[in-house]
């Protein structure tokens, strides 16, 4: 059991929070502490208002309140909001609390008498016509590294990059438009250049971190590090514990980074143990310290905040610092002071879906690595395609038939039955479940996610394949117990990311509720057979139906979906501005205009690998937007590992070119007709009787009609939905579509 402090970035009590917040920094840390809570590890998760930035003063102003009211005002909002979404907040508090100020305060001396803290006088922003200087947000300009017009006296919103007042061009106060004057002032300033030598050696140290946070904390040190302020002229934030200083407060970014430590104290008197918070603070305690933030808190969590626990002492000091980019509305940043962007509001979002449907866009769209475009119509596509018609249909036919056909009961597997056996799901399990936990665990969330769903699609290509409302009976019994086992399995997965559809599953499946903290490893136990089932209803109901229970899709007349695939050329490859994982590929298929395609191809081809490639094309699939860009069509390849190995058409063969087979090809299919089409790659053996050959499948052969050499490779489909029938797809006798690099045979073919 390990022990983990998790801190979430502190939202500026200005507002309701936005799904840019959510994406970026929130729901990460909520999800990361849900894993290691299953995981049976130690957690605290903390974090709260940030009251007193200058946002909220901002704010104030505009309506004629006071900072307290609009602070006390939208951390209720938020609170509540977070509430609502499931976040497992051990403590969500705020900067405005007895316990903060006296931990800043604290922080403030110690670094003071240990000489990290100097004295410096400085000229500051002043506004004639207001008649006083300028708290950061009051002041707007021209960024000196980027150029934009609009950049604040503390940041720029378009690079990222903090600043000072004195570094804007043609500065002028925010509210009249008045240009600024400086004018001297003393602050106090953190000595940062004394503390370049230790940030140094520790940031050497933090080779796990994200290339482009570590990149960030490196860029700085490499242009060295200088004194920076953490007073500003105001009236409104943590008092300065000394004389003389009654008109100054504490920078905004020195008082909320403190709230880590401050949070966790006010935890530990609030549970009854006032001295809880020293096992996840104290350096000699077996600890890690995660920061959830987004890429404009990089610097402050990455070089200010370590160089303040360095200047300390004794103190835990970050393991990682796993920071998002920016999620963008049209190239622009989602901002919760522009009324063109209150429909991403949390809690407008949360008056109209459900919260794991929140969740779900916000984790699958989480700007991970780069900035990631918010596309309403995916939103909505992806509750429909992926919760509703994959993970929610798979859960209620599932559930459905077991119910109508053994009484509510879960079935007894078939005599002699092994997870073990033919079908292979116990190992399928336990190596989905060992790679998902790496990914959690690796705090790679958006890739343990896709692998989740990647077995929501795996689950939902064995029920399709099986057919169970037409199977005999007992192969009906062994495919109904080998999916309710994968439900349990993916309801566990999905519960960081999931929590409220995930406790529902459990329930479904006759369990009080969902696993808790320690049951995470209940994934690979199947579902007791003659274990009674709970109600069942549907998991994402659609908004325009009613909740009705869904019945088995009725198979085309010749027993599966029409694929009408072809020789394809690909003529230019780019990466998907919005997903690490994805190319945009163009690609000619002879007399028609060339096909747009999205495909996952990334971690399996470089860009120089795939121009000018002959690829195998889907070319009846249904268009699908993926990220913004609409895709015409899908790339064959075959699994190899974690490998994607593209199917080539024989040498010689036109673009355009369609394999002899295509029977419907003018018919469009769904994505979720193709995953439930069988095929894999062969080779063929042998001859096996007049007119047929022996086809090698990983240890399942199958014979097929045809005039096919020994040693070709062909794409075989097959299925129990058209009585045991096999078919070899080719282009002409003989001439089939194979793998272009070595791969088993009976390798899967999508």
């Amino acid at each position: 059991m390990a022990r983990i402090f998790i801190g979430v970035a502190w939202p500026y009590a200005n507002g309701p929070f936005h799904i840019g917040h959510l994406a970026g920094a929130y729901l990460p840390g909520d999800i990361f502490a849900r894993f290691h809570r299953l995981r049976g590890d130690e957690v605290l998760l903390v974090s709260g208002s940030d009251m007193h930035g200058t946002p909220t003063l901002v704010r104030a102003e505009k309506e004629g309140t006071t900072p307290l009211a609009i602070a006390e005002k939208y951390h209720g909002v938020n609170k509540a909001a977070f509430e609502r979404l499931g976040f497992t907040f051990d403590l969500y508090t705020s900067t405005h609390t007895i316990v903060h100020e006296r931990t800043v305060q604290e922080l403030f001396l110690k670094l003071l008498e240990g000489r990290y803290i100097a004295r410096r006088t400085a000229e500051g922003a002043y506004c004639p016509q207001h008649r006083r200087f300028l708290p950061d947000r009051y002041l707007v300009g021209t960024c000196p590294n980027c150029g934009f017009e609009n950049a604040r006296g503390d940041e720029c919103d378009n690079c990222g990059r903090p600043l000072e007042p004195n570094q804007l061009g043609n500065p002028k106060c925010a509210l009249c438009g008045t240009p600024a004057e400086f004018r001297a002032s003393e602050h106090f300033y953190l000595e940062l250049d004394r503390l370049q030598e230790k940030l140094t050696e520790y940031l050497s140290l933090q080779k796990h971190w994200r290339p482009g946070t570590l990149r960030v904390a490196e860029n700085f040190l490499k242009e060295g590090l200088h004194p920076t302020p953490i007073t500003r002229d105001l009236d409104w934030g943590v008092p300065i514990p000394l004389d003389g200083y009654d008109a100054k407060r504490f920078y905004v970014w020195f008082d909320a980074v403190s709230g880590y430590l401050s949070a966790s104290k006010e935890w530990a008197i609030r549970s009854g143990r006032p001295d809880a918070w020293q096992a996840y603070w104290d350096a000699r305690e077996p600890v890690r310290q995660y920061y959830f933030v987004g890429k404009d808190n990089k610097f402050f969590h990455t070089v200010i905040w370590p160089g303040i626990l360095l200047g300390v002492g004794g103190l835990q000091l970050p393991y990682d610092v796993p920071a998002n980019e920016w999620l963008l509305v049209e190239g622009r940043k989602v901002s919760k002071t522009r009324t063109e962007d209150a429909d991403a509001f949390i809690p407008s979002l949360l008056a109209n879906y459900p919260p794991d449907v929140i969740r779900f866009y916000a984790a699958l769209l989480a700007p991970q690595n780069h900035d990631t475009e918010l596309d309403w119509d995916e939103f909505r596509k992806l509750r429909e395609e992926i919760l509703a018609n994959q993970y929610g249909n798979l859960v209620q036919r599932t559930l459905v038939l077991t119910r109508d056909r053994y009484g509510g009961k879960v079935p007894t597997p078939p005599e002699g039955w092994s997870p073990e056996g033919a079908t292979g799901v116990g190992e399928r399990i336990r190596g989905a479940h060992a790679k998902i936990s790496e990914e959690y665990e690796k705090v790679h969330l958006k890739e343990a996610l896709d692998l989740a769903l990647e077995e929501v699609r795996e689950a939902n290509r064995r029920f399709h394949e099986a057919r169970p409302w037409q199977a005999a009976e007992a192969d009906r019994d062994r495919i109904l117990y080998e999916t309710l086992w994968r439900l349990k399995a993916l309801a566990t997965w999905l519960a960081p990311v999931l929590p409220f559809s995930s406790a529902e599953v459990f329930r479904m499946l006759g369990y009080e509720g969902p696993p808790g903290p320690g049951e995470w490893d209940v994934a690979l136990a199947p579902v007791p057979a003659g274990q009674s089932l709970g109600p069942v209803r549907p998991l994402f109901p659609r908004e325009d139906s009613a909740a009705a229970p869904v019945a088995p899709p009725q198979a085309p007349p010749d027993g599966w979906p029409p694929l009408a695939a072809c020789a394809g050329l690909v003529r230019s490859v780019a990466e998907h501005p919005s997903a690490d994982k994805l190319y945009v590929l163009e690609v000619d298929i002879g007399a028609s205009a060339p096909r747009t395609v999205v495909a996952g191809l990334r971690s399996s081809y470089t860009k120089e690998a795939l121009q000018g490639r002959s690829v195998l094309l889907l070319a009846n699939l249904a268009e699908r937007t993926i990220r913004r860009i609409t895709s015409q069509g899908m790339v064959l390849c075959a699994e190899a590992d974690d490998r994607a190995i593209l199917l080539s058409p024989p040498d010689g063969t036109p673009p355009g070119t369609f394999l002899e087979h295509r029977s419907a090809a003018d018919r469009t299919i769904t994505y979720e007709e193709f995953s439930a089409t069988s095929l894999a790659v062969g080779r063929v053996a042998g001859p096996a009787g007049e007119g047929r050959v022996r086809v090698e499948l990983g240890g399942a052969d199958v014979e097929a009609e045809g005039p096919w050499a020994p040693g070709s490779w062909v794409v075989v489909r097959r299925g129990l939905e058209t009585g045991g029938k096999v078919e070899l797809l080719a282009f002409a006798p003989g001439r089939g579509p194979q793998p272009s690099e070595p791969v088993a045979p009976g390798a899967k073919v999508r």
